[in-house]
């Protein structure tokens, strides 16, 4: 398991510690860059609306590469937060919904602890 604490100045290096993660799981090289936006859309969501520190932690389970970025912020998410996509003038709220054209399953808990957020991408995954 690999993992990094993170602020909002950090987030270029969250970037490429996901990247060089992927890589030591040996995921496929046409997939990291999709994990790197994933990773970066929700982390992003973390450290500005969470909490001004927020954690990423990967690992590999059954050939999936696993991401979970936990904040301790709560919130109370629409039915599926991210289930459609934002309207063509937004000019955010679209992380969330990135994330899951990307990942193969994105899992979202919150609560008295804060908010996690759990990315899958399996080897067969494609962005949208």
């Amino acid at each position: 398991m690999s993992e990094m604490k993170f602020t909002a100045e950090q987030l270029p290096i969250l970037r490429r510690f996901t990247e060089v993660h992927a890589r030591r799981y040996r995921m496929n090289e046409g997939l990291i860059g999709d994990l790197v936006i994933a990773v970066n859309e929700i982390a992003t969501n973390a450290v500005r609306h969470g909490s001004h520190y927020a954690e990423l932690r990967m690992w590999t389970e059954d050939s999936r590469v696993i991401a979970e970025i936990h904040d301790s912020g709560t919130w109370t998410p629409a039915d599926t937060p991210g289930g459609s996509p934002p309207p063509p003038d937004a000019e955010g709220g679209m992380g969330i919904w990135v994330a899951r054209q990307i990942c193969s399953a994105v899992n979202i808990r919150t609560g008295i602890n804060g908010t996690v957020v759990r990315l899958e991408l399996s080897p067969t995954a494609r962005y949208i």
